[in-house]
């Protein structure tokens, strides 16, 4: 955390310099924190569906997670480091998880019925996001969950399934890490 803090304070006193109009230390360590957490999950979780012979599984994983996650917001776990080692053994888990149609149909339902009751979750902790596009985000994400009705793939119901799980969980403002 040290090193972020110092190169937010170099891109800072970069910015300054520049005579642009820099946000504080802060936020940009904090920015830089979550770009670096996000790039470790990537590449840790690629890295290991290469050596476990399932990178295209894996790879569609952390883009289709992240999609309904960024839409449908949900509980954040309190340490970064905690995120990266949580978020890398799940994306490097799932994507040897098979189902058969059946299964991928009902998680695919009770991730749907879990998106409409819930999303976005979260997301006035951790979004600037306009809480009037949070009907449009709820529309947006069932949509993408129902497609897997017509696809029935089971990596997809993986995928909204354990978004859906993170989604009721309610964060209290002395949580945030």
């Amino acid at each position: 955390m040290k090193m972020l803090r110092s190169l937010a304070t170099t891109i800072h006193k970069r910015m300054n310099d520049n005579g642009v109009a820099a946000p504080s230390v802060d936020v940009i360590a904090y920015s830089l924190n979550i770009i670096s957490n996000t790039i470790s999950i990537v590449l840790f979780s690629l890295m290991i569906g290469l050596l476990t012979g399932e990178p295209g599984r894996t790879g569609l994983l952390l883009v289709v997670f992240a999609t309904i996650r960024f839409l449908t917001g949900g509980y954040h776990l309190k340490s970064g480091w905690l995120c990266i080692v949580v978020s890398t053994i799940a994306m490097s888990v799932l994507p040897h998880i098979r189902m058969n149609d059946e299964w991928t149909i009902v998680l695919t339902a009770a991730a749907m019925a879990s998106v409409l009751i819930f999303a976005p979750s979260n997301y006035d902790k951790y979004a600037r996001i306009s809480p009037k596009y949070y009907p449009l985000l709820k529309i947006i994400s069932t949509f993408l969950v129902a497609i897997n009705f017509f696809v029935v793939y089971d990596l997809l119901a993986i995928a909204f399934i354990v978004q859906a799980v993170l989604l009721p969980f309610k964060e209290k403002e002395n949580e945030r890490g």
